[in-house]
């Protein structure tokens, strides 16, 4: 596959996320399709906005990936059985791009705020 159609696939599929969230927040809504009450999805909020501020943050992620990653720590952290996989499958049917959470990315620089708010 040459580098211009891998560029077209990412920058679509950067497109369609923007989309997604243009002049609306929909993560309550994912929060809640993966059985996260509105408390837990505070505190998923809280988790991206205070992550998404720190000057350590360094766009690891972009916005919607880190939302997608903070609530998906959250509900690991309540003991909801959600996989990667599924909520790539949330994703893609929700916002028509499938995002597979990678906390890994950005979760031990911040081990302190996760510490703190999880």
């Amino acid at each position: 596959m040459s580098e211009e159609v891998v560029i077209s696939k990412e920058a679509d599929a950067l497109a369609r996320s923007v989309a997604a969230h243009k002049d609306n927040d929909r993560a309550l809504e994912l929060a809640t399709s993966i059985g996260l009450n509105h408390a837990q999805y505070a505190t998923a909020k809280i988790i991206q906005l205070t992550v998404a501020k720190d000057e350590r943050w360094m766009n690891q992620r972009s916005p919607h990936g880190l939302m997608v990653d903070c609530i998906y720590l959250v509900a690991k952290n309540a003991g909801i059985k959600v996989s990667a996989q599924r909520m790539r499958t949330i994703t893609m049917s929700m916002f028509n791009v499938g995002t597979q959470p990678r906390p890994n990315k950005w979760q031990d620089e911040f081990s302190d705020v996760l510490g703190e708010l999880l």
